[in-house]
């Protein structure tokens, strides 16, 4: 279901309405609405079909209905349907996103067509929620703690949720006024469905939904969560000559959740541990650039939209060193590198965040992480320890104001102070969104400004701080939308102490067009085509980078099988300042033009397909890429999915930087570059609340360099006679002393079991084997290589953690019960 809302908008007209019944007696949560209070609610019905016939009503009847008590709210759908035996119903884990029918509910508690939470269960009674933002974005991080039942009966299924309303945030009124709305996805037809209607095409997600009434004399709940956890690691390092270092360990934390008043909320983590965390996909990295990974632990990725803010906070720089972190370690004679940590130790992390009734948003992020050290060893076997990362704090404050017509300006400062002679750094940034009162039109966009000061920026003026602007024009609703923009970042802009940034100094123009269909015609469900025209600049000196054309169709036919068509063009030569990783050097790269493609099959079928290609050709001879893509979706049972993907680029007289040569220039290199990428995927689910992901994952990628050439100042390559093929005695060696591969194989096992809503025990085994070789013979093929692979050490690690969910209002009011009952 992930994805479930993205790309739509709800009706701007809604006028839909239902009451709430307010009962003393909570129903039995048994998926069967034979309570009494079931028989009083109010019902409403009346779904209106979004895909993929637009307008028309769903033809499977739907019910809702809506009854609270003080502590929670109860929602029931009654959902019918002639051929109960089809109703699809794999299983995925909560949170997945499986081939099954669901339902689902979407409150905006303080109406402002901005923020909003949703709440959806399957057949099965899988839960997936969000936090949804007027953006069509989707948080499936966020994850509150609510409860439900769901039964199969002869005429249909039936839903019913509990959600708690201390899981949700709403104002202190006496009577609460929602917008609302209900969906439906009836899976072997692929019909999804509203309560009130949604148009296609109009922008914002959550723009006047249906209203809630009936919801009186709710105060909202004392929101104290204690998330107490405990678990055990067992790790094996195989070292060389067969030998292996073992070490366990046993940790203890918790995670706090408190809130403040109705509309704040405090989450901090107390002695946190992220052991168990998904492992990276690492990859081959020839570009000058940081590679970026996504960051999965809970805590950084749940709840965060708000510290998201003009694109200067990465929350991956706090713990985690950066990708090929170089410490300026100064080494005596006789001495290297034995020991070198790739993350910080976070001693503890804590978050603000929430909006009032103004729709002013407040969100303060800070942590801590403790000092880092590297073992350095001398001939003799003495090791001293070196600090290459202090003691650090980082702090995020933001302030995110919702104005009319669903626009919205923030400001947002990130802070980064380190101990001891280590300098500091700031950022300031801000973004706007101002609509019109359609919204059709908008003008958004962001800036920042960053310093540096203290350590070696001590009285230094001239490379300390820079900036970073960006300012759009658009078209947001309808069949036709385009995008008009500008952007700047200037030669010292960095703001990489806390965020993330390939490069600085730049200068972007760009005009973006797009038409999309989505009433369904001849034999397509819907189609979308759109052209890019983007221009580039260096910003200093203000020198001509890149010239970028692209077309991209999109074609979904109506037996649900997904086209892609891009075809892509840089026109005339450009300049690259950053290949040459050397100051006032560029390099003239070359016209090239390509296409690229994919299909993807009905999902809905036990067997689905998705696979894709491209070709690139340049205009020096020899010189051409392509890539293709085999990813077969396998579905056995219900309970068993299994997904291959297999990739494959090769890079065929590629040019690129090589190495440095004895005075310290550029040597550039003719070169075939090629990574296989081998990915299984299998989850299996013994039932809603038990699942088990297993992803083994095998990545190679290699240059082989065929010449070598100088960097003249025109830009253009010229001969060189760097002696590349030999060693330092002038033998020949068969291969390049620049050739470059990487190897990375990975296994990660993970059991997952959601003992009651909130608590869960999770059992995993990690295996890490990666090796990058520089200067070394590369395998004949990837047979070889995986043979190679899977002979050098490895690293193997064991854990057990159980986490367990205290609600204080829940124990309060059990203890009250019982105090009353004795």
């Amino acid at each position: 279901m992930q994805g479930l809302l993205h790309g739509i908008a709800i009706g701007q007209n809604g006028d839909k309405s239902l009451e709430a019944f307010k009962t003393e007696v909570a129903p039995k949560l048994d998926g069967l609405l034979n309570d009494p209070c079931w028989v009083s609610a109010p019902k409403t019905s009346g779904f209106t079909i979004l895909r993929p016939t637009p307008g028309k009503p769903l033809p499977h009847e739907t019910e809702v209905q809506i009854v609270y008590t003080d502590d929670a709210m109860y929602i029931g759908f009654m959902n019918y349907d002639t051929a109960p035996d089809s109703i699809l119903q794999q299983l995925s884990g909560r949170d997945g996103d499986g081939n099954t029918d669901y339902v689902g509910i979407t409150f905006s508690c303080y109406r402002d067509g901005i923020n909003g939470f949703t709440f959806s269960m399957t057949p099965t009674g899988e839960q997936w929620d969000a936090r949804l933002t007027n953006s069509n974005d989707e948080d499936v991080s966020w994850n509150a703690v609510w409860d439900g039942r769901c039964k199969i009966v002869d005429n249909g299924w039936i839903a019913e949720f509990k959600i708690p309303f201390a899981a949700i945030r709403f104002p202190d009124a006496p009577e609460q006024i929602w917008d609302i709305n209900f969906f439906r996805e009836v899976r072997r037809s692929r019909e999804f469905a509203f309560w009130s209607p949604v148009q296609p095409g109009n922008a914002g997600q959550l723009v006047q939904m249906g209203k809630l009434t009936g919801i009186k004399d709710i105060k909202p709940p004392t929101r104290v969560f204690l998330t107490p956890y405990a678990s055990f690691y067992h790790n094996i390092a195989e070292q060389s000559q067969g030998k292996a270092k073992q070490e366990s360990s046993w940790n203890v934390g918790a995670d706090l959740k408190l809130g403040l008043n109705d509309a704040f909320t405090l989450d901090a983590t107390l002695i946190p541990d992220f052991g168990q965390v998904i492992s990276d996909q690492q990859i081959l990295n020839l570009t000058p650039f940081e590679v970026q990974f996504q960051d999965n632990r809970q805590f950084f990725i749940e709840g965060t939209e708000l510290f998201s803010k003009a694109g200067i906070f990465y929350t991956r720089r706090i713990g985690y060193l950066p990708d090929g972190y170089v410490p300026n370690i100064q080494l005596a004679e006789g001495e290297r590198i034995t020991s070198l940590p790739f993350q910080q130790q976070l001693l503890n992390a804590s978050k603000v965040s929430g909006r009032n009734a103004k729709g002013l948003g407040i969100g303060v992020f800070n942590a801590v992480t403790a000092r880092s050290e590297a073992v350095v060893t001398n001939e003799e076997g003495v090791s001293r320890n070196v600090e290459i990362y202090p003691l650090t704090n980082y702090n995020v404050t933001v302030f995110d104001q919702n104005l009319k017509n669903n626009s919205s300006v923030s400001l947002i400062n990130t802070n980064v102070l380190r101990n001891g002679n280590t300098y500091d750094a700031n950022v300031t940034g801000t973004q706007f969104d101002f609509r019109d009162k359609k919204n059709s039109f908008s003008i958004n966009g962001s800036g920042a400004y960053n310093i540096k000061f203290g350590g070696i920026f001590e009285g230094n003026t001239s490379t300390n701080d820079g900036f970073t602007q960006n300012v759009s024009f658009n078209k947001i609703s309808g069949n036709f939308i385009f995008s008009l923009g500008q952007s700047m970042e200037s030669d010292t802009y960095d703001p990489t102490d806390l965020g993330f940034l390939q490069a600085n100094n730049s200068r972007n123009q760009y005009l973006w067009m797009q038409y999309r269909t989505f009433e369904p015609f001849w034999k397509l469900n819907s189609v979308s085509s759109s052209f890019l025209v983007d221009y580039n600049r260096l910003y200093a000196p203000n020198e001509f980078t890149n010239l970028f054309l692209e077309s991209e169709s999109f074609i979904n036919t109506k037996k649900f099988t997904t086209y892609y068509i891009n075809l892509f063009s840089s026109p005339v030569r450009g300049q690259d300042f950053f290949e040459p990783r050397t100051d006032g050097m560029f390099f003239k790269t070359f016209r090239n033009t390509g296409i690229a493609g994919w299909i993807s099959t009905d999902y809905r079928k036990p067997l689905a397909i998705d696979a894709g290609g491209g070709y690139t050709a340049f205009e020096n001879e020899g010189r051409y890429e392509y890539n293709w893509r085999f990813a077969p979706r396998m579905r056995f049972s219900d309970k068993l999915f299994v997904v291959y993907v297999y990739r494959q680029t090769h890079h065929v007289n590629d040019l690129g930087y090589a190495i440095r040569g004895q005075s310290g220039e550029p040597v550039f290199g003719r070169r075939n570059v090629v990574t296989h990428t081998n990915t299984l995927t299998i989850n299996y689910s013994f039932n809603p609340l038990m699942t088990i992901l297993c992803r083994v994952r095998h990545y190679w990628g290699f240059s082989k360099y065929k010449e070598f050439f100088g960097l003249e100042q025109s830009g253009e390559l010229s001969a060189s006679d760097f002696q590349g093929f030999v060693n330092e005695s002038g033998e020949s060696i068969g291969h390049s002393v620049a050739d470059r591969s990487f190897n990375s194989f990975t296994i990660d096992f993970i059991y997952r079991w959601i003992f009651i809503p909130g608590s869960e025990v999770s059992i995993v085994w990690k295996n890490d084997i990666t090796k990058a070789d520089f200067g070394v013979p590369i395998p004949r093929n990837l047979w070889d290589d995986l043979d190679y692979n899977l002979g050098l050490p490895q690293n193997n690690n064991f854990s057990i953690r159980c986490l367990y969910f205290l609600d204080y209002h829940s124990l309060k009011r059990k203890k009250s019960r019982g105090g009353a009952t004795s």
